[in-house]
Formats: C-alpha cells, sequence, structure tokens
C-alpha cells in the first residue's frame, strides 16, 4: 500500500513537471486553465484510489 503511494506520487510529480515545462514553453492563459484542470483531476483520481472512504 505504502509502494503504491509513493508511485502515485513520483508520476504526479512527473506529469506536473512535463505540464509545467510545457505551460511555460507555450505561455497562453487558456493552456494554464487546461493544464490546471488536467491536474485537479489527476490529484483527485490518485486520492480517491489512494485514500478510499471507509464503508460501513
Amino acid at each position: 500500500m505504502l509502494l503504491d503511494r509513493i508511485t502515485a506520487l513520483i508520476a504526479f510529480a512527473a506529469l506536473a513537471g512535463y505540464l509545467g515545462i510545457f505551460v511555460f514553453s507555450v505561455p497562453r492563459p487558456a493552456l494554464f486553465v487546461v493544464v490546471g484542470f488536467v491536474l485537479l483531476l489527476v490529484a483527485y483520481d490518485f486520492w480517491s484510489q489512494l485514500f478510499p472512504r471507509r464503508r460501513r
């Protein structure tokens, strides 16, 4: 379980780094919005998969 979280964190950091380089190479306001939205969706997906709610 801990290895899954570390791997997900590394994957998120790699994606954020790639998109960060992309955004600063092509500075367009719409691109900032799209990249921010994509990172929010990825963060939500990682969070929901790695920390599931406990059902009673």
